[in-house]
């Protein structure tokens, strides 16, 4: 028969307290080891996460370092201007200026940097292809903390508790230069028009003068040449006349084969021209033109080609002189015309395409015989602005966008 029994304070407890201190007590050792376990791999799981980070960094940045050089070299932009040890260079530059849990990325050429083409970079499921040198569009970088490079695997803190000493990430990127370039909406165009045979006889060919040079370190012009052919848009004639100042076929019509255009809202007045040139012809000028915030060259689905008729003037007013002069040494967008009619302020330019230079000289005092000229030296250009499409034809390098397409 079971009794009841009562204790004092300072009696002895009931043995049910204890089994359930003790069941307590190693509840709670247990879900210790689980809590620090948990935060453990929380830690380095963000130890891991950090380092894909830093790894997307290094293979983005390289993979646009390493697609810059696929493109026409700023000193040469008219000769051999493909080198694979240029692009590896610069990919492999560029990875180095990262670091990936305070190791620095380093890339190897024969496993990590691949040179290829990408028939629609906008594909996502399309195939790097490996094709000749001069045929490709892409690069394709890997950044990973390896067992296979100098950095070895990512150390953990927690997770050798378990053994696992460290780990392999990786990241990759694949950036493009697009060369099917059809509008611009960028700020460098300036209203100045050059008639494309003067362009193809002085720049494609060769036959231009080659009198100035570009300092990229100093970003000074210099009076010696670099190999490079210039173009002077101005005062040249249009085309051969009768030896009297006179254009083709010795007829006043353009009066040259360089003008001034009036592109939107500026009247074609001396304020307004002085603003374009300065500030670039903005996106409401080139909207006042063609409807839209960009000037096409093609049509973007169809791929025809776009051209305008724009007014202007042949020759350059003089109060446009300190406008033109503050672009010495600066990239300008400019325009390439096929026909002119009319002359005076009755000119219209037929506008067929787009290029870029530097401007390398300005000096329009006196006339043509004592060196009245303005000089521009073609540059390739992949800045921004630049639209590209999969109809285009391709602008064989001179004008492209560089982007990261993966």
């Amino acid at each position: 028969m079971l009794q009841n029994k009562s204790y004092s304070d300072g009696g002895r407890q009931p043995r049910f307290s204890t089994a359930r201190s003790g069941a307590v007590t190693v509840m709670v050792a247990v879900l210790l080891v689980v809590l620090l376990g948990c935060a453990a791999l929380a830690v380095d799981i963000g130890q891991l996460y950090v380092a894909r980070t830093e790894l997307q960094r290094a293979a983005d940045s390289a993979a646009l370092a390493g697609a810059s050089a696929l493109g026409r070299a700023l000193a040469s932009p008219f000769g051999e201007y493909l080198f694979a040890n240029d692009i590896y260079s610069r990919a492999e530059a560029y990875a180095q200026l990262n670091n990936c849990v305070l190791q620095g990325v380093a890339l190897s050429r024969n496993t990590d940097i691949t040179i290829g083409y990408l028939a629609d970079p906008h594909d996502l499921n399309g195939n790097l292809q490996i094709l000749p040198l001069d045929q490709c569009n892409a690069v394709r970088v890997l950044a990973h903390r390896s067992a296979s490079n100098a950095a070895g695997k990512v150390p953990l803190f927690f997770a050798p508790i378990w053994g696992i000493n460290s780990s392999e990430v990786s990241a990759s990127a694949i950036a493009v230069l697009d060369d099917r370039f059809y509008a611009y909406r960028g700020a460098n165009a300036v209203p100045f028009t050059l008639h494309i045979d003067t362009w193809e006889d002085e720049i494609i060919n060769g036959n231009g003068d080659d009198s100035f040079g570009y300092d990229p370190q100093t970003g000074d012009v210099r009076e010696s040449p670099d190999g490079v052919p210039e173009v002077k848009l101005f005062p040249n004639r249009e085309g051969p006349g009768n030896g009297k100042g006179k254009g083709k076929s010795g007829s006043n019509d353009g009066a040259g084969n360089f003008g001034i255009l009036e592109i939107g809202d500026n009247g074609n007045g001396v304020p307004g021209l002085r603003d374009q040139i300065r500030n670039g012809i903005s996106q409401d000028n080139f909207t006042d033109l063609t409807g839209e915030p960009m000037i096409k060259f093609y049509d973007y689905d169809s791929g025809d080609e776009v051209s305008y008729n724009i007014g202007g003037e042949p020759g350059v007013k003089a109060g446009l002189k300190d406008a033109i002069e503050e672009k010495v040494g600066q990239i300008v967008a400019f325009f390439l015309h096929d026909s002119v009619s009319g002359t005076g302020t009755n000119t219209v330019f037929h506008v067929v395409a787009m290029r870029f230079g530097r401007v390398m000289e300005v000096d329009l005092t006196g006339n043509a015989n004592t060196g009245k000229a303005v000089i521009i030296q073609p540059v390739p250009f992949y800045g921004s602005g630049i639209l590209t499409s999969p109809n285009a034809p391709s602008s064989d390098k001179l004008i492209a966008k560089l982007q990261l397409v993966r």
